[in-house]
């Protein structure tokens, strides 16, 4: 029990460190709290962090509090390199303790690792990884839209190319059946607006009007819960996101 008490505490430090954008001191603290935690999961023969979280009471959610470290790694790589590559670490270290219950976590996860060795200018990691996650699962929206913005948005070490953002999304735009389609229609109608294709852009966003009806007609509106993940993909939680008031 010791130990998780020390644990939960650097946790709560973390999130001290975080509120006052002290990003790197709040990675430091949440890493040293994430050996911790790859310790007790070994310790007692704990299957993942479902089985953690149901065990012992932390000050956050372990579902709230990987995906907070993985974003607060991404901000503390903006100042210091390093970080970026620990993110990475973290991140493949995370896919081995989440079931399979936590798809969108999973699929999140999966996006920042690719999209963090863009970030370190190798390209080609990122376009291999997405590659590889796709042809296992080509419907996979969000994943489309993450490879196209790495291109769209470029980095400090390599300049945006959006030919090459284009030519990924027009893979998705393609798939009718895309998961996240509408997110993806308005993705592919910015990158066309931006190119001063116009009237393609228009054409998405008339499919766009045309599924949100459809979605308003048939579909009950689901509850989101405020420390859920936002649906609308932005890897924030909901109440950081789309829920605040």
């Amino acid at each position: 029990m010791g130990k998780y008490k020390i644990t939960d505490e650097k946790i709560r430090l973390g999130y001290e460190y975080a509120i006052r954008n002290k990003s790197v001191e709040a990675c430091d603290t949440w890493l040293d709290a994430w050996e911790d935690i790859k310790g007790i999961l070994s310790a007692e023969n704990l299957k993942d962090l479902d089985a953690l979280d149901k065990k012992y009471s932390w000050c956050e959610f372990m579902s709230n509090f990987i995906q907070d470290l993985e974003m607060e790694l991404d901000n503390a790589g903006q100042a210091q390199e390093e970080y970026f590559k620990k993110r990475i670490k973290y991140c493949e270290e995370m896919l081995e303790v989440l079931s399979e219950e936590h798809k969108l976590t999973i699929e999140n996860t999966k996006r920042a690792i690719a999209e963090t060795y863009y970030a370190l200018g190798d390209k080609e990691k990122c376009d291999s990884l997405f590659t590889g996650w796709l042809d296992e699962d080509p419907y996979w929206g969000w994943g489309y839209i993450g490879w196209s913005d790495c291109y769209g948005f470029g980095t400090n070490k390599i300049k945006p190319d959006q030919t090459r953002a284009e030519e990924i999304i027009r893979i998705a735009l393609e798939k009718k059946d895309v998961r996240e389609r509408e997110d993806v229609l308005m993705r592919g109608a910015e990158i066309y607006e931006e190119s001063g294709q116009i009237e393609k852009a228009k054409e998405l966003e008339r499919e766009m009007k045309r599924l949100r009806k459809q979605a308003n007609t048939l579909i009950k509106p689901v509850k989101v819960g405020r420390n859920d993940l936002c649906p609308c993909g932005s890897r924030k939680k909901y109440k950081k996101c789309c829920g605040q008031n």
